[in-house]
């Protein structure tokens, strides 16, 4: 099950944005059971993904993957007691004026994959910073074959139809997918006083290869706009969203 809960926020103080991410997931964790949390914290691959949007207006968007974690950090937020809450290390005050839930089984994700229309040319926004860490070095450029694997890792710890982290696969997917277009910026993502260095921006994707390629890089992506993609997602990183794109 994916769901996407979004709550519109109102700040009494001005300097919240996607870099109070970081603190929006421990506000995340204090309205969970702590047997839960427990779990969360021993997991290596969260069922999860969070982050802020806005500039002017501005949102608190958590998307789970799993059923588990649905019921365990979706509901208790959709209860009318939770109405704001407090980030005491910038003493700002945040109240919730609307949350809007929209949900999406994984068979109709599965649905697109084997009917929905083909487009081979995919146009990926990253809405958050996003990065990758390779032999302990931070990565500020998008690889394509960081970004499958990444994706692959995630939809295979949160699926029990389908492994997607084979190598023969990955490799497949690289060598069938080339980098058209990009708009992208360096940026960093502050987390507990250190600076990560990140990119946001657009990526155009060309899929060649077989039909069933080009379907699964896309089912690939889709997943990605709930799990995110690349490191610290949990956190506010890497948050993605698939935009049309011409064929």
């Amino acid at each position: 099950m994916l769901a996407e809960l979004r709550m519109a926020l109102s700040v009494d103080k001005e300097g919240f944005g996607y870099y109070q991410s970081s603190n929006m997931q421990g506000v995340l964790m204090e309205h969970l059971e702590n047997s839960y949390a427990e779990k969360l914290h021993q997991q290596g691959l969260k069922p999860y993904s969070q982050h802020i949007e806005g500039r002017e207006e501005k949102e608190w968007v958590i998307k789970t993957f799993t059923k588990e974690a649905y019921q365990e950090i979706i509901t208790p937020l959709l209860c009318g007691e939770f109405s704001g809450f407090c980030i005491e290390k910038k003493d700002m005050h945040v109240k919730i004026l609307e949350k809007r839930l929209k949900t999406m089984g994984k068979g109709e994700l599965l649905e697109e994959f084997y009917s929905g229309s083909l487009n081979r040319h995919i146009l990926i926004e990253f809405l958050t910073p996003t990065s990758f860490k390779s032999d302990g070095k931070y990565l500020i450029i998008p690889e394509i074959r960081h970004l499958y694997q990444s994706l692959m890792n995630k939809y295979s710890a949160a699926s029990d139809e389908l492994t997607m982290c084979d190598q023969e696969t990955l490799g497949q997917l690289t060598e069938n997918s080339s980098i058209e277009k990009y708009r992208l910026r360096s940026t960093c993502f502050p987390l507990e006083g250190v600076k990560i260095p990140a990119f946001m921006g657009e990526l155009g994707i060309y899929i060649s290869g077989t039909e069933t390629m080009a379907r699964y890089a896309r089912l690939l992506f889709r997943f990605g706009e709930y799990a995110g993609v690349g490191i610290k997602t949990a956190m506010g990183m890497g948050a993605l969203r698939i935009k049309e794109a011409k064929k």
